[in-house]
């Protein structure tokens, strides 16, 4: 893209000139380009400017590849914070899904528990292995 500055008088004219033509990314791409962004928080927008694509349609990517709609299966894994006056609502939340739950404790330890886990009596358990 060629940018021209001119000035007339008062006016100040901007003209944009796009010599290239619209980018087209294959389905093995936008999935690595999905990937990295969803690698760390907050790397969404640094993302879409390395690759030169509109954070939109990064966006939109995103939606395609948690729906699966970009070939291959729906990822099973989300990262997932947790505080301890969170677990109960975050647990009864994740229990839409169908596979285990796996919590990575203050402490270094990690639980893995079954989706259907009663909610109180998980809360119970993690504070008791925090304070061990």
């Amino acid at each position: 893209m060629s940018c021209l500055w001119t000035v007339h008088d008062m006016l100040e004219i901007l003209d944009v000139t796009n010599t290239g033509r619209r980018r087209r990314f294959s389905l093995a791409e936008k999935i690595r380009i999905v990937e990295e962004s969803l690698s760390g928080p907050k790397l969404a927008r640094a993302t879409a400017r390395r690759y030169g694509i509109a954070l939109s349609g990064l966006y939109q990517w995103r939606r395609q590849y948690q729906r699966g709609e970009l070939g291959g299966a729906v990822p099973a894994f989300r990262a997932v914070e947790l505080f301890p006056e969170g677990i109960a609502a975050a647990v009864s939340a994740a229990a839409v899904t169908s596979g285990p739950i796996e919590i990575a404790l203050s402490n270094g330890r990690r639980v893995i528990v079954p989706a259907d886990v009663d909610a109180g009596v998980l809360t119970r358990f993690v504070q008791i292995l925090e304070r061990a």
